[in-house]
């Protein structure tokens, strides 16, 4: 029984580290101008734009 205790305390150890970290990977892409808000601004300046004398 105490081994299947301590099994069980190291699986929610663990699942608790892992939650944990991506919570904080999470927070690093959604705040603000973080990784979200860089790649949108990066593939915006990657899309080439037409000037207004170009036609298609």
């Amino acid at each position: 029984m105490t081994k299947l205790f301590s099994v069980f305390l190291c699986i929610i150890f663990t699942l608790g580290i892992i939650v944990a970290s991506m919570s904080k990977i999470n927070d690093a892409i959604v705040k603000d101008n973080g990784l979200r808000d860089k790649s949108v601004s990066w593939i915006d300046q990657a899309i080439p734009t037409l000037q207004e004398n170009e036609t298609e």
